[in-house]
Order: C-alpha cells, then structure tokens, then sequence
C-alpha cells in the first residue's frame, strides 16, 4: 500500500509518497515506485 500527500501552494505544488513494501511484521522493504521529472535548473516534480 502506497501513502502519499499532494499540497498546493502560491509558490506551487508539492507531492509526498513513501516507498516501503510491507511483507509481514519482519520483512520491510523499500521498492522504487517514484519517478522525479525535472527541467533542470527550474522545477522538477
């Protein structure tokens, strides 16, 4: 299960998620499920 947080603000907007997996009480793990788009110098999401 995947929580994230979307915020918008005057200057923007800002997107929060997590990356962990939950395969029972001993076994947390993190899998990449996020991906970052950026205009480099500028703004990125």
């Amino acid at each position: 299960m995947t929580y994230c947080v979307g915020i918008k603000l005057n200057a923007g907007l800002v997107f929060l998620s997590d990356s962990r997996t939950n395969a029972g009480v001993d076994h947390i793990r993190t899998f990449r499920k996020m991906i970052v788009y950026e205009r480099a110098g500028d703004r990125f999401m």
